[in-house]
């Protein structure tokens, strides 16, 4: 067991003599300053022993505390220095907020970009939340971050993906400054007790064979530009769309290396660090599709890029940004009121792989360049030509037949989809008798519906099992639904 005393060691310009907390363990000496001075009248005549009472008594309780943490552990074959870090580090707080800025300077110098912003997203909201941009790692509880949480849910994804970042951050700072075999625990683990909510089931966002073909076959109009948006966009989804799917971040970030013999070799930048085959994929590029693709390859010498684009677009971002305008154009002129994205053409690959190319779910996920069997890929030399024939049956599918896909786009009858604008019927029965009734808009979610109902019943009925039949009249849909009243 090391030995601690308050002592001093010299006198300042000012006079007076800083305290000092020594260290001795096997002969190792090591101090720690404190905030407390003494004069000449507060020291014996050695001028080594503290004699002020208040003093003593400070330092005697300061080191009554490391003890007290010291007794919880073997520190019999520790070093001097360690045991001065374990007991002042442990004593200080420490903040989160700048942690977590660490870690996502670390995400992006391992290439993870977009992981990054979702990272530096949730650490924002959280701030706000907290109403401060230094969050210390003691706020964390248990109770503060359900709170947290329980603001999220509202939201469709991030309500899991913003708990999901902070508790990766939280856990990588227990890694590092946690050391349970020698039973150093600076952060004890709030997540136990917190309950991260699934997030919302995401709409299925593939575009119809008709769409398609109708979106296809816009004629882009001309400007004084080389290349407007409405003509990039309908590109980069035709390039997308006839090469499997390809990610916009994997076009945008391609380099000259990658295209070679007329197939287009990638790692997908999405999971590329998180598989051990770094989502290494290949992807012939269709002779349908080549005017198109060679269309964008860049003629700069001194480029390492692939395509041109990098040429007026800095980040992925803005690409994604100005080929997602660019869509969007083409589709207000194939119908106002429908919206689809550059990764809805994703989607419509795997739907149309499957649904009209007889695919299998490995078939199509293989394809997608899903991480199904990564381990494999990176023993077992890979043969990508399954998935070129399947692409260019996709392709044959589209543009080289009228037939409508089996997947048709269907009008939205999810009961619990409801609009604010939507007209709302709501009873309510105790054993089969109807109680109160209401007709109304301005609810989002059935809950809304029974929480307002539950509050119309007659005050007589409690503890009771209470039945609601609640019809959109606007979609001409009904559900019912049971709740125990209290």
């Amino acid at each position: 067991m090391a030995i601690l005393k308050a002592t001093v060691r010299f006198r300042n310009k000012r006079g007076l003599y800083p305290v000092y907390i020594r260290f001795t363990q096997v002969k190792q000496v090591a101090y720690v300053k404190t905030s407390w001075v003494v004069n000449d009248k507060g020291l014996n005549p050695n001028k080594k022993d503290i004699t002020d009472p208040f003093v003593i008594q400070q330092t005697s309780l300061l080191i009554e505390s490391y003890y007290k943490r010291l007794n919880q552990i073997d520190t019999s074959n520790w070093s001097v220095s360690e045991i001065v870090n374990y007991v002042t580090e442990l004593n200080n707080d420490f903040s989160f907020s700048d942690y977590a800025r660490k870690h996502i300077e670390k995400l992006i110098g391992r290439g993870q970009e977009r992981t990054s912003r979702n990272y530096k997203w949730a650490l924002n909201h959280m701030e706000r939340f907290a109403e401060t941009d230094n969050i210390m790692f003691s706020r964390l509880t248990s109770a503060f971050l359900n709170r947290w949480i329980e603001s999220l849910s509202t939201t469709n994804r991030c309500k899991e993906q913003y708990p999901v970042c902070i508790r990766e951050v939280y856990k990588a700072a227990m890694k590092e400054y946690n050391d349970e075999e020698r039973g150093i625990i600076r952060l004890k683990n709030p997540w136990g007790n917190v309950t991260i909510p699934r997030s919302d089931i995401p709409v299925k966002r593939a575009i119809s064979a008709s769409m398609l073909r109708k979106f296809f076959n816009v004629v882009p109009d001309r400007s004084r530009f080389t290349h407007p948006l409405m003509e990039v966009g309908q590109d980069v989804a035709l390039i997308s769309f006839c090469m499997c799917g390809l990610n916009a971040v994997d076009i945008f970030n391609a380099k000259k290396d990658q295209y070679v013999n007329g197939i287009f070799h990638y790692e997908r930048q999405k999971t590329r660090m998180s598989r051990a085959d770094r989502g290494y994929f290949e992807i012939r590029v269709p002779e349908f599709l080549k005017p198109t693709f060679e269309k964008y390859l860049s003629v700069n010498a001194k480029s390492p890029w692939l395509f041109n684009f990098h040429d007026r677009l800095s980040t992925s971002d803005s690409f994604c940004a100005n080929v997602n305008t660019g869509i969007k154009q083409i589709w207000e002129k194939v119908g106002p009121d429908f919206k689809a994205s550059l990764y809805a053409f994703r989607h419509s690959w795997a739907t149309i792989a499957q649904n009209e190319c007889g695919a299998t779910m490995n078939e199509v996920d293989f394809g997608l360049n899903h991480s199904t069997n990564k381990m494999a890929k990176v023993y077992v030399q890979v043969d990508f030509t399954p998935a070129w024939i399947l692409n260019e049956k996709v392709i044959d599918f589209i543009f080289f037949t009228d037939k409508e896909s089996k997947f048709v786009e269907k009008e939205d009858k999810t009961f619990e989809r409801i609009s604010k604008y939507n007209n709302i019927r709501a009873e309510a029965f105790v054993m089969g008798k109807k109680v109160c009734a209401l007709e109304d808009t301005g609810f989002t979610n059935v809950d809304q519906i029974m929480d307002k109902l539950t509050t119309l019943l007659p005050k007589k009925i409690k503890n009771a099992r209470v039945q609601f039949k609640i019809t959109n009249v606007d979609k001409n849909l009904t559900q019912m639904y049971q709740r125990l009243v209290r």
